[in-house]
């Protein structure tokens, strides 16, 4: 499974108001910052050129205008067992583009919160709830769990 970060998820405005949500949970946030996240299933190893072209095909939206996003990392995925429409319609694309290796696409959100003092991770969990679905969607600390999108 590949993983390959994307644009930021979220408008300034909706980033402030989670933040406001969050900080009731937990006082000692002081920054969120989210992002997409990809990840491809594949039929077998890329070559170059389709490597190339995935990451073509993956970038869209906005652009990070700094670094990389720090603090404490919450994954929040499609649930297991699910496939979302997201993913039909940016796996077709793929295909249609000639990834015949690409066997699935999926993508979830990336939130980076910086706190004053670093939350545990089932802290983190707690703190998940304003931050997604709980019907179409599930909260992760550790991306290799995301590869159970694929199982």
């Amino acid at each position: 499974m590949l993983q390959l970060a994307g644009a930021p998820a979220l408008s300034a405005f909706r980033i402030q108001k989670l933040l406001r949500a969050l900080r009731t949970l937990h006082p000692g946030i002081t920054a969120l910052d989210a992002c997409y996240v990809h990840f491809v299933a594949l039929r077998r190893a890329l070559t170059g050129e389709e490597s190339l072209l995935l990451e073509r095909l993956l970038r869209y939206g906005p652009r990070h205008g700094g670094g990389q996003p720090s603090g404490a990392r919450l994954l929040i995925i499609p649930r297991p067992g699910t496939i979302s429409p997201w993913s039909s319609k940016a796996t077709d694309i793929a295909h249609v583009c000639g990834l015949g290796a690409v066997e699935r696409i999926e993508r979830g959100i990336s939130y980076h919160l910086q706190c004053e003092r670093a939350p545990a991770p089932t802290e983190l969990l707690h703190l998940a709830a304003p931050l997604f679905d709980r019907m179409t969607e599930i909260a992760v600390v550790d991306s290799r769990q995301a590869e159970s999108l694929f199982t």
